[in-house]
């Protein structure tokens, strides 16, 4: 391997784990200002004409979505040369699945202020209809979420087998992952198939341990920079724990 090699080496290991950080806090950030809407849609579209935060929580959203897909593609290409390669790959494609649902289920809520502003300055005998399109909006973007979360639980199960493969992650990170992947999944089942309450509970813990898994994962990479030129991207490696 020659120097130039080592170098793109250790830029895409650095990229990486700086998009895992700056992802999760992203992600946190968005989550925290996050406005609660009510569950009348009568009272949800008012509170959207007024609130000015639904852009920048696009934003946040937006970019934590891009930079923790690229944080999750660098790690997939670090473990590409140990035995849990393939479930790593098969992971970031259902990552990917989920931060392009998030997306787009982002996409979707941020244009609900334009519905609000607009439903503010209509006609009384109109406003009606803008709150029928502002309900049918808001479960859509509840639906697409609903994949998104969805994908990320199996992307915890197949990153947590793809962690367990290799010595390059502790092994305590495979635990946290497939825990954040049954949380998710369980957030799925009993939010939407079962219609039961508590899914919200179960949807928050699996979000955050997969924070957990995504942060140390781009510590890890990090470290990594550090080991000795020979050691490249297809040479697994062990850190010390």
């Amino acid at each position: 391997m020659n120097r130039q090699e080592t170098r793109c080496d250790r830029t895409l290991l650095r990229t990486g784990a700086i998009a895992a950080v700056a992802g999760v806090v992203a992600a946190l950030v968005s989550t925290a200002i996050d406005p609660s809407m009510p569950d009348d849609p009568a009272q949800a579209i008012r509170k959207a004409s007024e609130s000015n935060v639904l852009a920048v929580f696009r934003l946040l959203d937006m970019t934590a979505f891009l930079l923790l897909l690229v944080a999750v593609a660098v790690v997939t290409r670090a473990l590409s040369a140990g035995g849990g390669a393939a479930w790593a790959r098969i992971g970031l494609a259902f990552f990917i699945v989920s931060a392009g649902a998030g997306a787009t289920a982002t996409m979707i809520v941020g244009s609900l202020a334009d519905i609000g502003d607009d439903w503010a300055s209509a006609p009384a005998g109109q406003k009606a209809g803008y709150v029928a399109a502002y309900d049918a909006l808001d479960k859509v973007s509840g639906g697409i979420f609903a994949v998104s979360w969805a994908a990320l639980g199996v992307f915890g199960l197949l990153f947590a087998v793809a962690i367990s493969s290799t010595e390059m992650f502790p092994r305590l990170l495979a635990w946290i992952s497939a825990a954040s992947g049954v949380a998710s999944i369980t957030a799925i089942v009993v939010g939407v198939g079962l219609q039961g309450g508590g899914a919200f509970l179960f949807l928050l813990l699996g979000v955050l341990l997969s924070y957990v898994v995504i942060l140390s994962l781009g510590v890890r990479l990090w470290r990594l920079t550090y080991l000795e030129p020979k050691t490249t991207l297809s040479e697994p490696a062990s850190l010390p724990r």
